[in-house]
């Protein structure tokens, strides 16, 4: 797959993520979305200490398949460290309906979290040509939309337009009007994003390509460098460990997009929600922080 194709599934992808309205089509996505990276997978929820089938690929799994998740000590071990998992396909790791025949077969596990809880685990079985990385970035874009869905107010990039005033007279008015200053250029509010309402046709259009340039650029720096982003989450230096990456897109995004008053450092926030996930200290002492 040429990269130019695997940059645009994996912002297909996300898109299909970003507006998902209901359980059926976040696992649809997702499943659609690795299935060019592995052939045999599937996507169980984790509610409560049960584990339960949401959607699948290739296994011939029984459509309402659930289990404790006490009974698959792989299962348990991604739920509690929240980290990916290379098992064994044993009943006594994944249970009998997932266990293969072939002693030595093996699967992977990937967490899928909704802010620090693992609500949900895609399951591949192991094979020669699988790209883990692809899988392990479509589980964190997973998790990302489900954490901004569930926190949808908190993690707007654009603010909410202001309600309407009330009608007045004309007459008073015209009056107002004429004792007002003219009106601002828009600015960025107190929070540093813009109100979306006070943005031109024009604005509102290299806002949302500053959107999806950051998510691409992001993207594609996780899934070239996945080595260095867990090492750089670890030791809380990501740019240390991504520097040539991360300045390249950052001089790219200032080049194209900061170019009006109102634009918004949006490639700053998509390497914290997603390559630091969500802690901005991961960064590094030595990142330049926001564009300005």
């Amino acid at each position: 797959m040429g990269r130019h194709q695997l940059t645009d599934e994996l912002n297909q992808l996300f898109r299909r993520l970003r507006h998902y309205e209901n359980e059926s089509e976040w696992v649809s996505a997702l499943l659609d979305g690795a299935a060019p990276f592995i052939e045999h997978l599937a996507v169980f929820s984790i509610r409560g200490e049960s584990v339960q089938l949401l959607g699948q690929n290739g296994l011939d799994l029984p459509d309402h398949l659930s289990f404790p998740l006490a009974s698959a000590a792989a299962f348990a071990s991604a739920a509690e460290t929240r980290d990916p998992v290379i098992a064994l396909r044993t009943a006594s790791e994944v249970t009998a309906h997932l266990a293969s025949a072939e002693a030595g077969d093996r699967c992977r596990l990937f967490p899928i979290m909704n802010g620090k809880r693992v609500v949900a685990i895609l399951f591949a079985a192991d094979q020669e040509h699988m790209d883990v990385n692809a899988l392990e970035l479509i589980a964190g874009l997973g998790s990302a939309v489900l954490e901004r869905q569930a926190n949808r107010a908190l993690h707007a990039h654009i603010a909410t337009a202001p309600a309407p005033e009330p009608p007045v007279p004309v007459p008073e008015r015209e009056e107002a009007a004429a004792q007002q200053p003219a009106p601002a250029v828009p600015v960025k509010e107190k929070s540093g994003l813009p109100a979306w309402a006070d943005l031109s046709e024009n604005q509102r259009t290299l806002h949302i390509r500053a959107q999806r340039f950051s998510r691409v650029a992001v993207a594609e720096i996780q899934l070239a460098k996945p080595q260095g982003c867990r090492a750089g989450r670890e030791q809380n230096n990501l740019y240390l460990f991504l520097k040539p990456e991360i300045d390249t897109a950052r001089e790219t995004y200032r080049k194209q997009f900061m170019t009006i008053p109102s634009m918004v450092d949006y490639l700053h926030l998509e390497l914290v929600n997603s390559a630091a996930e969500g802690d901005e200290m991961k960064l590094g002492a030595e990142y330049p922080g926001q564009l300005v």
